[in-house]
Order: C-alpha cells, then structure tokens, then sequence
C-alpha cells in the first residue's frame, strides 16, 4: 500500500512538471502572455478661475453750480474730501466759529456745571442772537450749550468763554475770554485748523478772524465725535430752565432750517454782514453713511446744501 501512494505522489508531480513545461511552450510560441490592457490616468481639468467683476462708480458728476463762496463736501467716515471749492481760503466764519466754542467748553468743563450769568454777558436781541439771558439766571453748561447751538446765544457764548475760560490756565493779566480764545485756537491746531484764527468765541465780524471751509469741517467732524453736541445740535426746539432772581422756562428754536430734511441732523448756522450766509451741514444717508458740507459766503446756504446733498447722492449712489 505504501508504494502505491508513493507512486501516484510521484505520478501527479510529473504531470505538474509536465504542464509547465507545456505552458512555457505555448507562450513563447506566441510571443508572451497577452498584453495587460493598458492603464488609464484620470485627468483632473481644474477650471480657470473667474474673476469677480470689480465694481466701477459712474463718472464722477460734475462739480455743482454754488452761490458760496467757498465749499468742501466730506465723507465722515475716512474723512475724504469729495468736493472743495475755494476751500482753504480764510473767510469770516459768523457762527460757525461756535463749533469750536461748543468744543472748547465741553473739553475744559463738565455740562452740569452751574454758571450764574453776568451783566456784560447779556446782549440785546434786537442786535444780536441771544438765547434770552438776563444778570443773575443761573443755569448749567450744557443748558447754555443749547442756548449757543440752537438760536445761536452770542449771551451764551460769552458766558461759557467768562465761566470756562476763568478755570484755565494763561498769561498773567489776560481775561477769561482771552483765555478761552487762546485754549479754541490751540484746539484748532490739534485739530489740523491750519488756515483759522479765532479771535472772538461768538463769531461777531472782527478783522482777523476767519476760518476756511475745510478747517470748518475738521472741527465738525471732532463736533460729531461728542454725542452730547450732537444731541443738542439735532434738537429742532428746547425748553430751557433758568434758575435765579428772574425764575423762568426759555423756549428756544435752532436756526437751522435745514434739520430733518434730506436726513439732515446738524449743525450750525450763521450769518453775519461781512461773511455772508454760512452753513455748516452733517446729514445721514438711509444707508448709514454720515457726510459734511460746509458753505461760507453764501448767497443761499439752503439751496446750495441742498444741491452738494443731490451731487453727493450722484456719486456715491
């Protein structure tokens, strides 16, 4: 038996061996094993990329048509000037110097300070704008800072530059007022007002006072930084309660016609012989965006704001 299963063991080896042999044979009788289908590479097209159209404004609209003198349309946000005309030639400023008196006062006194007023602090009204003060009233810095940028008080003024101007430092002999002019013309400077001088802080024609369009605008733009300014600047009427020997309600209404209209929501008026009409204008697009516009030496400051607002809106969109 087990030369038997020694036998087919060797039996089955010599018909593998054999099978080889013949396999061998065959394939180099052909020319090889057949040829393995060749591989495919997958090619990965990526696509070019396409540009994003950039956006292009229109032409810019043409400078508009103005009765002012001179006049510099901002843009409040990154302070770019989009429109200047004659804007650096100093002009008498009227009451828009107050701009700078509001800033002068807030920076050196707190609004809740008590001021009692006195009698060569109050003006007639016949000559002069007036918020109504009589020797005596006592009321607060921001109450008289409503009286200055509503119906543009030179009373008002003329207190805040005596009140605020006595707690500042300055030469030897100089009054309050001058100490309050000498503190606006060093905000001036820091401001970058290179083309302003401030000699009065009611803005009254005085020879060497003036201020250029975009220096105004500088100081309207710190203006827009204090939101008590801005609230009092927006108010189209204010009750003012004044305290003292002649206890009394003012009821005041701010000059500038403009407020509401076009999104407009500031900021000072003035008018006086030698300057002209002026208008210093801040207004809010329904977007949000806040813009400038000064007009000195106005014939029409209204219809010359309303026309750099219609220009502005031509060019930004």
């Amino acid at each position: 038996m087990r030369q038997l299963v020694l036998g087919l063991a060797l039996l089955a080896c010599s018909l593998l061996i054999a099978g080889v042999s013949v396999r061998r044979y065959l394939n180099a009788a052909s020319g090889g094993p057949p040829a393995a289908p060749p591989a495919t590479a997958t090619v990965l097209v990526t696509p070019e990329p396409t540009a994003t159209p950039t956006p292009t404004l229109g032409p810019t609209p043409a400078p508009p048509s103005l009765s002012a003198r001179a006049a510099l349309v901002m843009r409040v946000d990154d302070g770019v000037v989009l429109l200047a005309q004659n804007a650096d030639q100093p002009l008498p400023p009227a009451s828009t110097v107050k701009i700078l008196t509001a800033l002068t006062a807030l920076r050196h006194a707190r609004p809740e300070t008590i001021v009692t007023i006195q009698p060569d602090e109050v003006v007639d009204p016949v000559q002069e704008s007036a918020m109504g003060l009589q020797a005596g009233d006592t009321l607060t810095i921001h109450d008289l800072l409503v009286g200055l940028l509503l119906p543009s008080g030179n009373d008002a003024a003329r207190a805040l530059a005596r009140a605020v101007g006595g707690q500042l430092d300055g030469p030897d002999g100089a009054s309050s007022e001058e100490r309050f002019i000498a503190a606006m013309n060093e905000l001036a400077a820091e401001l970058g007002m290179t083309q302003s001088r401030a000699l009065t802080p009611d803005g009254e024609d005085v020879e060497g006072q003036a201020m250029s369009a975009r220096d105004l605008a500088l100081a309207a733009r710190a203006f827009l930084e204090e939101p008590v300014l801005v609230r009092i600047a927006s108010m189209r009427e204010a009750a003012v309660r004044v305290g003292g020997p002649q206890s009394r309600t003012l009821r005041l209404t701010n000059t500038n016609a403009l407020l509401g209209e076009r999104g407009v929501f500031g900021i000072k008026t003035g008018t006086t012989e030698a300057a002209g009409q002026c208008l210093v204008a801040a207004w809010r697009t329904v977007d949000g965006r806040v813009y400038l516009a000064v007009v000195l030496g106005s014939q029409d400051r209204y219809a010359d704001v309303r026309t750099l607002i219609d220009w502005v809106e031509r060019r930004e969109g």
